[in-house]
């Protein structure tokens, strides 16, 4: 967000005026602000967690009440003073229950409609003397640009909470629930209709950058190791008979877990090798909790790998009092650290919730659960029965509805799956631990609110065959969560785990966080297009994908040296790319009326895209691009040649042009950019590559992030799907990344190399 929102509030947060300033106001200009809407309270916000709370006491006088404070805790602080200023506080609701869901209602009797954010950031509100529909509720939604409204009556603790799908339909998405139910259900219908990755989160219309999702804590056992995710995936093939390789997986760390996969060798020798690259082969995401999800390789990585983040953030994060305690303890502590200890706080200890409140809270996510499961019925159903039978490595679920005397059974779908998947973890914090089995029965007749029987396997039974998974899983979760005194019957059954050649028995159907489409490995390669090949430039290494994620990118293994042009026949292109002539030699690069020849050539870049639209895991639309860039500086404004190829509908090979122009370049430009940036650093000068890591003698610097390192402490940078990944001695994940597509980004390997050496 560019400069700072400035906003004008009553004490329940509710919004009379907003300005968006260049620089953060002072005091002075805050107070004018607020009297010029004649309210009390004015915040300047600057991101999620950087909030500077205005108040005005009951003299009149302006103070700052908190300064760079997330959102949370300035809803409490503005409550704490808004409470001690007036005799009658703005609202009584406990802030521990529903967060910033726990609106201010108004003096006068009725319903009280809040267009909100997934934070629970209010944006407007609305009172009415009879409860809203549908329809107002998204009126009220689309006035403030918001995708959630929130009502409830002034007198009471339920709330309706309204959503607005993907695809831009509003619903309610679930009703007659707490605050923090609402809460937690807001951010379960983000995360399944609009969360994409962080880097789509995109910013809300308050111009809050990020998702609350987009980090995920360590597991109280700390994160798994790379053999143990490994492990897990052989099992999980072996299992199910898939047709993968089990030997030599390798795996990738990411923030949640581990990425497994079989690595594929290239012959490099070959610079058309890339093309052979299999299309479609599956890849298994580990969370650290023990969670197995297979993906295909033809969804772009870090957009997976975020998104199971984000599901496993969602999953294991803390209640809405533990985040408000811990963001309070956070801001206590640092305005003590401020105060150079002056305050005397040398600690601050967060008792953890109650068995009842732990209870209340995962026996209140049912009644969601329960609304969700009733969307899946025929029309006119009388009743159904969902039975989950839920590890953290495996899950299956079943739902049958009954119609008078006539069933029928239906899929319980991912999304739901994931809200159950959260139920669990909050049930595990219960003395009995997680269950095994979760049972729901719903009925209902004409005229009669619907009836909901729940019932919790802990078992102390055998689970029935229909229900029971493989002992592996099991074994997996009483890992996840430790039991003092797990079932006789149970820990037999795990020992069979490790057996030889122990038998599994068929698992029923399965809920859709693990239904598996056909494999898409061995699916044909999309037909070579029916133009002329582009002539090749000869004696060019092309590196191909190490990561099966990679096959439609450009070079994605660590990049070999850039090679210097070898005697015989001059590669030649001459072409058309739709209306524009594209010529490509040794010399000189044309395409149109621009022309650069490539001795004057000071930056290089190119990049390659694929974005699959899917309907469940069956990819059906692609939207391909490729590009190539060659220019001197400024980057901005200089003389360049831009090729840009895409192709949209059918997943697509790399255009040959494209492939001969990337070749070209390593083969004719790169060498001579290499040795040149190495000569400069060597006689002591300070370089640019990537757009933003400035190279020197002493080590690299980087403003955004802002990062020093000298030499000694970097580790490697590797070339790893698209991205330019900078390690730093000790550090598994990269410290620095750098986009392929930067000003001669795709340098920084053999660089760094050079001057390490």
């Amino acid at each position: 967000m560019a400069g700072y929102v400035m906003a004008a509030t009553d004490a329940g947060g509710k919004r009379l005026g907003e300005r968006t300033v260049s620089t953060a106001p002072n005091l002075v200009e805050a107070a004018e602000f607020g009297d010029r809407y004649r309210t009390d309270y004015v915040s300047v916000r600057r991101g999620q967690d950087d909030i500077t709370l205005y108040g005005k006491d009951a003299t009149g006088t302006w103070s700052v009440l908190v300064a760079d404070a997330p959102a949370a805790v300035v809803v409490e602080i503005r409550r704490q003073h808004d409470a001690l200023c007036r005799p009658e506080p703005a609202w009584d609701r406990d802030p521990h229950v529903g967060g910033p869901f726990a609106y201010a209602p108004p003096l006068e009797d009725g319903y009280v409609s809040t267009a909100i954010d997934v934070n629970g950031e209010p944006y407007g509100e609305r009172v009415s003397s009879t409860a809203p529909t549908l329809a107002e509720a998204a009126e009220l939604g689309d006035l403030h640009e918001t995708n959630y409204v929130i009502a409830g009556r002034d007198d009471g603790d339920a709330v309706t909470l309204y959503g607005r799908d993907a695809g831009g339909s509003w619903s309610v998405i679930t009703a007659d629930v707490d605050a923090e139910t609402a809460e937690e259900v807001c951010l379960w219908f983000d995360l399944t209709q609009h969360y994409r990755g962080r880097s789509s989160a995109g910013t809300d219309p308050g111009g809050q950058a990020g998702h609350p999702l987009d980090h995920v804590s360590a597991p109280q056992g700390g994160r798994m190791p790379a053999a143990q995710a490994i492990s897990q995936v052989v099992e999980r093939i072996r299992a199910r008979h898939l047709d993968y390789p089990t030997q030599a997986l390798a795996a990738d760390r990411f923030e949640a877990g581990w990425s497994v996969y079989a690595p594929v060798d290239v012959d490099e020798s070959d610079p058309m090798a890339f093309l052979d690259m299999p299309v479609g082969r599956s890849v298994f995401l580990v969370s650290d909790v023990g969670r197995v999800k297979e993906i295909s390789s033809s969804v772009p990585p870090q957009q997976a790998e975020e998104m199971f983040t984000a599901e496993e953030a969602y999953v294991r994060r803390g209640s809405a009092e533990e985040r408000f305690m811990a963001d309070l303890r956070d801001e206590v502590l640092r305005l003590d650290s401020a105060s150079e200890g002056s305050a005397g706080i040398s600690s601050f200890t967060i008792d953890a919730p109650s068995k009842e409140a732990v209870a209340s809270r995962a026996s209140e996510l049912i009644g969601p659960i329960a609304q969700q499961l009733a969307q899946l019925g025929p029309p006119g159903w009388d009743g159904f029965a969902a039975v989950f039978s839920f590890t953290v490595s495996g899950e299956v679920a079943q739902l049958r509805f009954w119609s008078g005397k006539r069933s029928t059974e239906a899929r319980v779908p991912e999304q739901i799956a994931l809200l159950v998947r959260r139920q669990r973890h909050l049930a595990a914090q219960m003395p009995a631990g997680p269950w095994w089995r979760l049972l729901v029965t719903v009925s209902h007749s004409a005229g009669t609110n619907a009836q909901v029987a729940v019932d919790y396997d802990y078992g102390d039974q055998p689970i029935p065959d229909d229900d029971l998974l493989a002992p592996e899983h099991y074994r997996d979760d009483l890992a996840a969560y430790p039991r003092a005194h797990p079932p006789a019957w149970l820990t037999a059954y795990v020992a069979s785990a490790s057996e030889p050649g122990a038998a599994t028995r068929p698992a029923p159907q399965a809920a859709g966080a693990t239904t598996r489409p056909p494999s898409l490995q061995d699916r044909p390669a999309t037909p070579p297009t029916s133009q002329e090949p582009a002539p090749q430039p000869e004696a060019v290494v092309a590196p191909g994908p190490r990561n099966p994620y990679d096959a439609p990118q450009p070079p994605q293994g660590p990049t070999p040296p850039a090679r210097a042009a070898q005697p015989g026949r001059m590669p030649v292109l001459d072409t058309k790319i739709g209306w524009t002539s594209l010529h490509a030699d040794p010399q000189v690069i044309t395409y149109g009326r621009k022309s650069i020849e490539l001795e004057q050539v000071e930056w290089v870049s190119y990049s390659a895209t694929q974005i699959a639209e899917r309907r469940f895991m069956f990819p059906t639309f692609y939207e391909n691009k490729w590009d190539f860039q060659v220019g001197r500086y400024p980057y901005y404004g200089g003389p360049k040649v831009a090729v840009h190829f895409s192709r949209a509908g059918r997943r697509a090979d790399q255009p040959e042009e494209w492939a001969f122009l990337v070749s070209l370049a390593r083969q004719y430009v790169e060498p001579r950019l290499l040795a040149e940036l190495v000569a400069k650093v060597r006689r002591g000068e300070t370089v640019t590559v990537g757009g933003s890591v400035k190279v020197s003698l002493n080590g690299i610097v980087c403003a955004k992030p802002r990062l020093s390192l000298p030499w000694e402490s970097i580790s490697a940078a590797q070339l790893r799907n698209g991205m330019i990944c900078i390690y730093q001695k000790g550090v598994d994940k990269p410290v620095l990344t750098v986009p392929l597509s930067h000003p001669n980004a795709g340098l920084i390997p053999d660089l760094f190399a050079t001057l390490t050496s």
